[in-house]
């Protein structure tokens, strides 16, 4: 059965809508690969580094704050031996932010496991959409602009009929009107001259 295209320009038009679209999708695909590699640079080395430093931090918080209780220990005014209660508290403190950071370390130890598996997915996923990129939608617009120079080259071969047009001259529409008039007239005087024809049989 032969093909029906009845407008080439909107071949071309789904065309350049092909090609825009390739385009965005290829940016997006570009701003989220940027946004992955932060996201796994800040887990895998900000993140880890941060608190380790944090956690050495609350050791030597927690070093400083053993000595100062010592001291207050040692230190007597009378015969009673000091309750040191700010040194305690100092030390309580230094101990639970040490358990905090030590509780983030293990945090991103776990989201570093779980980002591994989540990007493995991820890349899994955009693959298919990686193909349709590189080689679907290239052959696809291969294929339409070898449509496109077909019709093209159709066009020059064949090129749409003329109207056809009458041999003799045309009238103008004041002519037109006064030769349709004339050729009323003259039929209906033809009408009116031809008598009646009899019938056979008369009463």
């Amino acid at each position: 059965m032969p093909a029906r295209v009845y407008s080439i320009e909107s071949i071309e038009a789904f065309r350049t809508a092909l090609q825009k679209f390739r385009q965005r999708v290829e940016d997006a695909l570009v701003e989220l690969d940027g946004q992955m590699r932060r996201a796994v640079d800040w887990i895998e080395h900000d993140r880890p580094a941060h608190w380790r430093k944090q956690a050495k931090a609350a050791d030597d918080w927690i070093h400083e704050a053993k000595l100062n209780l010592e001291r207050c220990l040692i230190y007597r005014v009378t015969d009673e031996r000091p309750s040191c209660r700010e040194e305690r508290a100092m030390l309580k403190k230094a101990q639970a932010r040490r358990d905090y950071c030590r509780d983030k370390m293990e945090r991103v130890r776990h989201w570093k496991r779980n980002m591994h598996h989540q990007l493995f997915e991820y890349q899994g996923r955009i693959s298919k959409l990686s193909r349709l990129l590189e080689h679907d939608i290239p052959q696809a617009d291969a294929a339409l602009l070898h449509i496109l120079r077909q019709l093209e080259a159709y066009q020059l071969e064949h090129p749409p009929a003329a109207e056809l047009t009458s041999t003799e001259p045309k009238l103008a529409p004041t002519e037109t009107k006064a030769a349709d008039y004339k050729q009323a007239v003259t039929k209906a005087t033809n009408i009116h001259s031809t008598p009646p024809e009899e019938d056979e049989e008369t009463i």
